[in-house]
């Protein structure tokens, strides 16, 4: 049988050039009859990211109160970080409330609160500026806390009530009895009002800034404010009632050098008092 070869025909199919095409690249791109540069583009998207850092980082910084290493500026809210002399290359935990003179607040009020930190001399600040200007308090009451050491000096109260509840390793009164006038602060509309609840804190500081007339405060709290080291140091006070309240101070458990005193760092005008401290050895750590 004969073999046969079959031979197919050559097809060659061209196809048309239609999907090539170049874009200027570099030489601008025209939409609506304005010319679009590439180069402008990038730096529209860099500079909005740039900007939209920037609102991120400023964000972040932005302290209200109660945040901590700040200080506030009574009425606002919004605080300024702050550096601590003592320890400036450490971050401050200092909540720093300070008072111009002529604000009025309706309440400040510290709840659950520990403080302390090894080389701070004060735990809890509490100052005026002068005799003549003073922080002037309708209302103080201090309970359920504990400090080393407590000092009221260079102040003025209408009643001083440290009730039987109240311990110390040691104590001294020395008041200058006065017809000290009372304080009343009656109307809260337009004032402010400071709260800070379960926090661990450096210190706590209440500080008056400027002179020319008092700082009013309806009711200052203390509720639940315990350090370990550091003295509670109020100065420049007026007060119509300051209370002590199941608290506790003590340094170093003797009873013969006073851990708790009125008056002996400077004079304490009160028109009543009431002492009820009971002295035990008590040793705050």
């Amino acid at each position: 049988m004969k073999d046969r070869q079959f031979n197919l025909p050559k097809i060659n199919i061209r196809m048309p050039h239609f999907w090539a095409f170049r874009i200027p690249v570099g030489r601008g791109i025209y939409l609506g009859g304005g010319k679009l540069i590439v180069g402008s583009l990038s730096s529209i998207a860099i500079g909005f990211l740039l900007a939209l850092v920037v609102v991120m980082n400023q964000g972040s910084e932005e302290l209200v109160f109660p945040a901590l290493g700040a200080s506030y500026t009574a009425p606002s809210v919004i605080g300024r970080p702050i550096t601590d002399p003592e320890f400036p290359s450490q971050r401050s935990q200092t909540l720093l409330l300070q008072f111009p003179a002529g604000i009025r607040l309706d309440v400040v009020e510290f709840v659950n609160i520990n403080l302390g930190k090894s080389g701070l001399a004060t735990s809890f600040e509490i100052s005026g500026t002068s005799t003549s200007d003073l922080i002037t308090v309708d209302e103080i009451v201090i309970r359920n806390s504990e400090f080393p050491k407590m000092s009221f000096d260079n102040s003025e109260f209408y009643i001083f009530n440290a009730t039987s509840s109240v311990e110390a390793a040691g104590h001294t009164f020395e008041p200058t009895m006065s017809t000290t006038t009372d304080v009343t602060v009656g109307s809260s509309r337009g004032a402010m009002s400071y709260r800070a609840a379960d926090m661990d804190v450096d210190r706590v500081i209440l500080r008056q800034t400027t002179t020319g007339n008092d700082v009013v405060i309806g009711k200052l709290i203390l509720d639940g404010v315990k350090a370990w080291t550091g003295v509670f140091d109020l100065d420049y006070v007026h007060a119509g009632t300051v209370t002590l309240e199941n608290v506790k101070i003590g340094s170093d458990a003797d009873i013969n050098s006073a851990d708790l005193t009125l008056g002996t760092n400077g004079t304490v005008s009160i028109n009543q008092i009431n002492d009820g401290v009971t002295e035990a050895p008590i040793q705050i750590r």
